[in-house]
């Protein structure tokens, strides 16, 4: 049997410490602490495999392993205390999320119960959805990945210990070997499924459970011998030293996990292998404070999430030293309290019924809860007054409203039939009316569709749409996860060499993306089936440069051509600030600007840069955003018609409708 040792608690305080101060990004003297705390759930995995390694290896060698019995033991170990938290949270959720945004949370909610939910946000549409500090269940990736391990890791020591025992370190570690690797290999190409999944992972745990195999620890051999002595004093300060290093000094812009991650998770080891009374950093991770911290680890990692979220929900999505302090503590009082009355008596070697049927009854509550919230369009009879008005603008963003029934496309990743505009083959673009007018871009160009169609039917005429998520009016290259823009910006070619007459043409760009542009790869269709994110990037000013050529053709065709320069990217969620400004009931829409002091002087500079390949010629009008949404220099985030933004860059039908009146005053 394992022998309980405080020290490990001690570092899962250090771990969960971490977690909490990197999801809160707080700053001192403007220095972001711990922005590498989230390597604190690699340490959380390493203590983890370690754990259950050392059971399962001791069962075996006794002949008293059993699997039920394992597995019955993990789920009295995880279970209740998630499903007490999750219950809670969905009270929470219910009175303060937004329909929207409770039919995406009764999904995770759904998830995190059959421990699914890591591949749940792996397949989120990442162009859309919320940041993590607005998803109050983002952290239960991280127990999927564990449970998903629990399941397959028995099975694999089974058959080994059976057929192969005397190389049962070696195997293991071959294991890992092959998992890191794999991790490190995918992880530039495929971020997200490296992170989320349990391939890539694996690693972690298994690296973990190979130090209960190591003797040495308080071996009394070694404490016979000076150069064990020394060793055994050396090797935790080592460990300690790594695993801080990664989480003040590496940031969340390192690929992860990747060999980088070995910096946490081999520090993790030798704190687990050498830590011996002795040595000072045992004796500081054994200090009563630090191992009670650890001690309600678990529960702290679980309530930690949902509080974080909800307080920048209800109040603002920054956090203060105060806010930290009273989250923080309201963050351990819940846990304790969970701890108590929840972890420890689970822990028993006896439940009661009462408490397994309590947990289970409220495992189905949160399951019926979950399924009615998506069955029932997530409640949205609860809103009321200028709560609902401001829901129903931002239920969809702009760049997804237009729809053409008439002409139905083809989606290139999937291959099936589709109405929606913005996302589609440009082989059958979007068409409507007389066609008089044309939009070219990314979702930046995409956004002006809907209000741009509305406005346009007043005056009978029509639009052609060929704007296509992240893929800006550029030639032989890609962006993001989209490599078929290769095959997009082609069919927009091919679509404006068939116009006929002269044509009102909006061109817009996310120009943000423009240095993440990549070369051409093979078979762009294909990859971009799979999400490919990888490719060998291009000079940011071929980039430019094609833009502005693609333009000036345009113009040379003999069409009018409107280019939107760059919007202001305000530093708030806005729809975010909105949501949480209307709760108040004396609230009334009036002028606010964004905290960025650059917001503006980023504009400039890249509208400078623009108008450097730009020159002024007869066809081609500059649509500056910042006319209508900024004054002097400071720019509006919400005016008096509401919010001016919809997630990050992309503009509200309120901020749609500012800009499209400087193309009216020209054109219309």
């Amino acid at each position: 049997m394992l022998k309980y040792r405080k020290e490990l608690d001690g570092l899962r305080c250090l771990a969960v410490i971490a977690v909490i101060i990197y999801h809160a990004g707080i700053s001192l003297f403007g220095i972001k602490l711990f922005k590498g705390g989230f390597f604190g759930v690699d340490v959380f995995l390493v203590l983890s495999g370690y754990l259950i390694t050392g059971i399962i290896i001791n069962k075996l060698d006794s002949n008293s392993f059993s699997l039920l019995d394992f597995f019955w033991r993990r789920i009295k170990r995880i279970v209740p205390a998630l499903v007490a938290v999750l219950a809670v949270t969905s009270i929470v959720a219910y009175y303060i999320l937004l329909p929207n945004d409770l039919i995406k949370f009764s999904e995770s909610l759904r998830s995190a119960l059959y421990f699914g939910s890591n591949y749940y946000f792996l397949g989120e549409d990442s162009y859309i959805s919320d940041a993590s500090i607005f998803k109050p269940l983002l952290h239960t990736w991280s127990l999927a990945v564990e449970w998903q391990f629990y399941i397959f890791y028995p099975l694999i020591v089974l058959f080994i210990n059976k057929f192969f025992k005397q190389y049962r370190i070696s195997i293991l570690l071959s294991l890992a070997f092959i998992s890191l690797f794999y991790a490190h290999y995918i992880v530039t190409n495929y971020p997200d499924l490296a992170f989320y999944t349990l391939a890539p992972r694996a690693w972690e745990l298994i690296l973990g459970g190979l130090m209960s195999f190591i003797s040495i620890h308080k071996s009394d051999d070694t404490k016979k011998a000076s150069s064990g002595l020394i060793t055994c004093k050396t090797l935790p300060t080592i460990g300690m030293f790594m695993v801080l290093y990664a989480m003040v000094f590496i940031d969340n812009h390192t690929p992860h996990p990747s060999f980088i991650t070995l910096l946490p998770v081999l520090g993790t080891c030798l704190i687990i292998a050498f830590a011996n009374e002795d040595d000072i950093v045992t004796a500081s991770l054994s200090l009563k404070p630090i191992v009670f911290i650890g001690a309600i680890s678990y529960s702290m990692y679980l309530w930690h999430q949902p509080i974080f979220v909800f307080f920048r929900f209800i109040k603002h999505e920054y956090i203060t030293w105060k806010d930290f302090a009273g989250l923080t503590a309201l963050t351990m009082i819940l846990s304790y309290i969970s701890y108590r009355f929840i972890e420890s008596p689970f822990r028993g070697r006896s439940v009661k019924k009462l408490s397994i049927y309590t947990i289970a009854s409220l495992a189905i509550i949160i399951l019926t809860f979950s399924f009615a919230t998506s069955r029932y369009d997530g409640f949205p009879g609860r809103l009321k007054g200028m709560v609902k008005e401001t829901y129903e603008m931002y239920k969809i963003p702009e760049f997804r409203k237009l729809v053409d029934n008439e002409h139905v496309g083809i989606n290139l990743r999937t291959e099936n039939e589709t109405n929606r505009c913005g996302f589609r083959s440009l082989e059958t673009p979007c068409r409507f009316g007389d066609e008089s007018w044309v939009t070219i871009g990314d979702s930046y160009a995409g956004q002006y569709d809907y209000e741009l169609l509305k406005h346009l039917k007043k005056m009978n005429k029509g639009l052609i749409s060929l704007a296509y998520e992240q893929c800006p009016f550029v030639n032989n290259m890609w962006f993001g996860n989209v490599p078929e823009c290769l095959v997009i910006n082609e069919q927009r070619w091919d679509r404006i060499k068939e116009l006929k007459g002269r044509k009102n043409i909006i061109v817009a760009v996310n120009y943000n993306f423009f240095w993440q542009a990549k070369d051409v790869i093979n078979n762009p269709i294909e990859m971009g089936k799979t999400d490919f994110s990888g490719g060998v990037g291009v000079d940011e000013e071929k980039v430019w440069q094609s833009y502005a050529n693609n333009i000036k053709r345009l113009v040379n065709l003999g069409h009018e051509v409107y280019v939107i320069y760059p919007t202001p990217i305000p530093s708030e969620d806005v729809q975010k600030l909105v949501s949480t400004n209307v709760r108040n009931i004396s609230y009334k829409f009036h002028t606010q600007y964004t905290s960025s002091k650059n917001s503006y002087a980023d504009v400039v500079t890249v509208s400078n840069k623009l108008d450097s390949y730009l020159l002024d010629i007869q066809g081609l009008h500059k649509i500056r955003p910042i006319e209508e949404l900024c004054d002097g220099e400071q720019c509006k985030i919400i005016d008096n018609n509401g919010g001016l933004y919809h997630g990050a860059g992309h503009l509200s039908s309120s901020g749609v409708k500012e800009v499209l009146s400087l193309i009216d005053k020209l054109a219309m």
